[in-house]
């Protein structure tokens, strides 16, 4: 009994043995067929570096290699010489389509009915403020600054029901186009540095307290005024 017993122990042994020997070769037989493949992917690469096509078998060979992996071993190759993004660089991306996003509704909302000079005018007040210490420093920030109280929005669009029609058609397509434009950073400034606007059939209260630039379609332009000007206005009052 002791015997039998012997026996069986050693037979499982040697099985254990020899199933731990095996259980690596799947694992070196795929790191094997991937460099091969890298290595021919290599010589493809080197053919077109050197300004020949490479030869039809390579190609053929590169094909079959890649076949015959494993499926998750496969893909990996496929996708190995694919660049990995930075993550900032994917942040700015996101970054740069929001502030897009933010002027192009901007213009839309706020002049969409007017000539491209309308609209490139309320798309440089925009930038205007964002170069001012007195907004915010981003297009999303100076476009939504107080949109989250029913009074005290800047853009009055951002707070007196305009967005609940979601922007459509030509129009919007056109305000896209003219947010990009605005920045690239190739805009001709237009406005004398306007900061504020309103449109020709309201008189807001707060106009007496800038300094008018000018009138561009159905909008008036102002800008802060100088410490002179601030005088003289004092000055002037009864």
């Amino acid at each position: 009994m002791e015997y039998v017993t012997r026996k069986r122990l050693k037979a499982g042994l040697c099985i254990a043995v020899i199933a731990g020997v095996m259980a690596p070769l799947p694992m070196i037989s795929q790191q094997a067929a991937k460099t091969r493949l890298d290595v021919t992917k290599q010589s493809v690469a080197a053919d077109f570096l050197a300004g020949s096509l490479p030869a039809q078998p390579k190609l053929l060979s590169l094909s079959a290699q890649i076949q015959a992996l494993p499926a998750a071993v496969r893909d990996a190759a496929i996708i190995s010489d694919i660049p990995v993004l930075d993550a900032g660089l994917i942040r700015a991306a996101g970054n740069a389509a929001a502030q897009k996003q933010c002027m192009a509704e901007a213009i839309y909302y706020e002049a969409r009915s007017e000539t491209f000079a309308g609209q490139k005018a309320v798309g440089e007040v925009v930038l205007n403020r964002i170069g001012s210490k007195h907004f915010p420093n981003t297009v999303c920030g100076v476009v939504y600054q107080g949109a989250e109280r029913k009074t005290g929005c800047q853009f009055s669009f951002t707070c007196d029901g305009s967005m609940d029609t979601a922007p459509a058609g030509k129009a919007w397509l056109r305000s896209q186009v003219m947010a990009e434009y605005m920045l690239t950073g190739v805009h001709k400034p237009m406005t004398a540095r306007a900061t504020h606007y309103h449109t020709t059939d309201v008189n807001p209260k707060w106009a007496g307290s800038v300094q008018p630039t000018r009138q561009i379609g159905s909008h008036k332009f102002y800008r802060f005024k100088t410490r002179r000007e601030q005088a003289l206005t004092r000055v002037a009052a009864p």
